[in-house]
């Protein structure tokens, strides 16, 4: 997959089908309708909230699934996605 071009929906739908996760029980997890995950799975993004709820309640990282090397001159961009990174392992780290 292109990581440039990556259909966040489909990521998640894909996890879940290949992990035999129930949607229902993934709505229940962030709060959600079965519907909106349903809808989530169509959608291109995402906010990153979002995508930290899921990554929680998967217990996978898809900030990690997402996150392209950058080039040296935009080390901020980097540092916002390595501290992303940090977060969803440690909220995954403290469920063990």
């Amino acid at each position: 997959m292109n990581k440039n071009n990556i259909h966040i929906g489909n990521l998640v739908k894909n996890y879940v089908k290949e992990n035999h996760i129930n949607s229902a029980e993934l709505a229940r997890k962030i709060g959600k309708t079965r519907q909106n995950i349903y809808d989530l799975y169509k959608r291109d993004d995402i906010e990153v909230k979002l995508l930290l709820a899921i990554s929680d309640a998967l217990n996978h990282n898809f900030i990690n699934d997402i996150c392209t090397p950058r080039p040296a001159s935009q080390s901020s961009v980097d540092d916002v996605m390595d501290a992303l990174k940090q977060l969803v392992k440690e909220k995954i780290g403290n469920q063990a």
